[in-house]
């Protein structure tokens, strides 16, 4: 996996952002989450309001939060590197989980031509 640190390295068309941003919701719906905006700029964009939600998830039912995780389907060898990371760990997840949803969105894509 490319070095999730850097979501703005990534320059998604509208159709791609909407793809990520709906494969987010199916995989983090598990847990009763839908993005507040209809559209997005940009990757990064859709890191906050996941944040949120995920810091959420993990104060008050931290095995509902492992099950998103392993629904975004972030390897054992992502998710250490996530917790190992400097920073704030949601959002180190957060960044994760939207750079694995644009990964499957890509690859689905490149799959179908």
């Amino acid at each position: 996996m490319s070095d999730f640190s850097e979501l703005s390295a990534f320059t998604p068309d509208a159709d791609i952002l909407k793809a990520t941003k709906e494969q987010l919701e199916k995989d983090v719906g598990i847990a009763d989450f839908t993005f507040q905006e209809e559209t997005y700029s940009d990757l990064p964009a859709m890191v906050s309001e996941l944040q949120v939600f995920m810091e959420d998830l993990q104060q008050k039912n931290p095995a509902a939060l492992m099950r998103v995780v392993n629904r975004i389907d972030l390897s054992e060898s992502q998710y250490r590197k996530v917790k190992t990371m400097p920073g704030d760990f949601t959002e180190n997840l957060a960044k994760a989980s939207v750079l694995r949803a644009f990964q499957k969105v890509v690859l689905r894509k490149k799959l179908s031509e």
